[in-house]
């Protein structure tokens, strides 16, 4: 649960991977036509505004009452067509810490994996009365399972799975781990991003427990999705012994997802032109510290996707063109000790809009918008972005939730003032962790040049207090 923040793709067959005149990001504009609606509560036995039941009852069916999280892994195909995403195979949820957790009396907190994975077939785009269509991953009747990474990794409160894509016929998932659980957020530090603070008593800062934490690629097959076995590099560096393992995933790729990349369509050059040497490759977002980061990027080849010493590393741009380093070059340098980035593998300029804030994040191929989508949470509002490219250029941020919203108190959450609704939580609610669910992107291209392109995301957002899930509703406009 993330206590530690309340105290303190359309591109088959129809033509928009051809389009050559992207929209540029630093002189278009991005805006929330209306305002983002709730289309149902995901988690829980009864809706915590209305007090009717919703449609998964994931306490009574399953045991579960509380959740945060659920990136989506769509296992489908991709796209088929401009208005709506129809993949066939199950999507994905990888949800976080869980209420009730399942913790052994007296056991550590953060060790036994308390997490839970959710699944659905749905095509239709959600609705207030079935919602997703929920299910989840059991062990026995009626009881969840929690996913669980061999070799063991701690998996408890404040160790989530922070992102995942499907590869090769195997569902890939990222693990945040060796995370105490402290109350104590993090600041920026862009030039040694992965420098432990101060010990307290909360958190000893030691490689096994620290506010920093590190991530773990592990892989699951769809027969058994909840057993996940961790992917070891082949070839750099060679691992040393368990308990000296600091770092499994590259340097400074810590909360980390991954989004699949539209069929057939390339990445574009600097020139504009589609660069089709990177048509295989896997975008890999990451931040090194959480909730005070701008992305990192990598682009993993499809085949070797479970080796990160294969992947390609972002460095910056020059005359419009992005730079690539291998994982030895991008682990290269050490100032005083510490790690530092390559000069420009930040994916936006933090003079952009003054926020190094990225925890929980997101990005998707946006097929009506022909862009790339970032979504994310910076205290507490849920801001968006997009870019022709992975690598941007990033537009400026635009709000598409906040809390100052109207109707927004005792309706999503909790107020400061308490509401009517009991509290499931602890303090004022706030929103994070947005995730969209691109098979049911819609949306059209402009009628006419300088005309808007507008999408409809569904889209995930946890709230805290009360502690789930609600599925959003939101219409993008893309103005050139």
């Amino acid at each position: 649960m993330r206590l530690c923040r309340t105290f303190t793709y359309l591109v088959g067959a129809v033509g928009i991977a051809a389009a050559t005149h992207p929209i540029d990001a630093e002189a278009a504009m991005l805006s929330l036509v209306g305002s983002s609606t709730k289309v149902c509560q995901l988690i829980g036995d009864s809706d915590w505004k209305t007090g009717a039941p919703i449609a998964a009852r994931t306490f009574t069916n399953f045991g579960l009452a509380g959740v945060d999280l659920g990136f989506p892994v769509d296992s489908g195909p991709g796209p088929v067509d401009i208005r709506r995403v129809g993949p066939s195979g199950p999507l994905y949820f990888l949800f976080g810490d869980t209420v009730p957790d399942g913790h052994p009396p007296g056991s550590i907190a953060t060790v036994p994996p308390d997490d839970a994975l959710g699944f659905t077939d749905r095509t239709a785009p959600p609705d207030s009365a079935t919602c997703l269509g929920l299910q989840l991953a059991i062990s026995a009747p009626k009881t969840f399972a929690h996913p669980t990474v061999h070799p063991p990794i701690q998996q408890g409160s404040f160790n989530v799975p922070t992102g995942g894509v499907f590869v090769n016929n195997t569902l890939y998932a990222f693990f945040w781990t060796d995370h105490c659980a402290s109350a104590e957020p993090l600041a920026p530090n862009p030039t040694a991003p992965l420098s432990l603070p101060p010990a307290n008593a909360a958190c000893p800062e030691v490689p096994a427990s620290n506010l920093v934490g590190r991530s773990v690629l592990a892989a699951a097959t769809p027969e058994n999705p909840v057993d996940f076995r961790r992917a070891v590099p082949r070839s750099f560096p060679p691992l040393p012994p368990p308990d000296a393992l600091r770092f499994t995933m590259p340097s400074g790729f810590v909360y980390v997802s991954a989004t699949q990349p539209p069929p057939e369509r390339g990445f574009r050059t600097g020139l504009g032109f589609p660069d089709r040497k990177h048509v295989d490759r896997i975008p890999v977002f990451a931040v090194p510290r959480y909730r005070a980061s701008i992305p990192y990027l990598a682009l993993a080849p499809r085949e070797t996707f479970g080796d990160p010493a294969t992947w390609s590393f972002f460095a910056g741009t020059v005359g419009g063109h992005p730079q690539w380093v291998t994982r030895e070059r991008w682990e290269s340098v050490h100032i005083a000790g510490q790690w530092t980035p390559p000069y420009g593998a930040e994916i936006y300029g933090v003079e952009n809009s003054g926020e190094r804030c990225v925890g929980e994040h997101q990005v998707t191929w946006n097929a009506p918008l022909d862009s790339w989508l970032l979504l994310y949470n910076c205290a507490g509002t849920i801001e968006a972005r997009f870019a022709p490219e992975p690598w941007g250029p990033w537009s400026a941020p635009t709000a598409i939730l906040s809390p100052q919203d109207p109707g927004v108190v005792c309706t999503l959450i909790q107020g400061p003032n308490p509401c009517s609704q009991p509290p499931f939580g602890i303090g004022t609610g706030f929103f994070y962790a947005p995730f969209v669910l691109n098979r049911f992107t819609e949306g059209k291209m402009s009628e006419g040049k300088g005309q808007p392109r507008q999408s409809t995301i569904y889209w995930l957002v946890s709230t805290w207090n009360p502690y789930v899930i609600v599925v959003m509703r939101s219409t993008l406009a893309l103005q050139p």
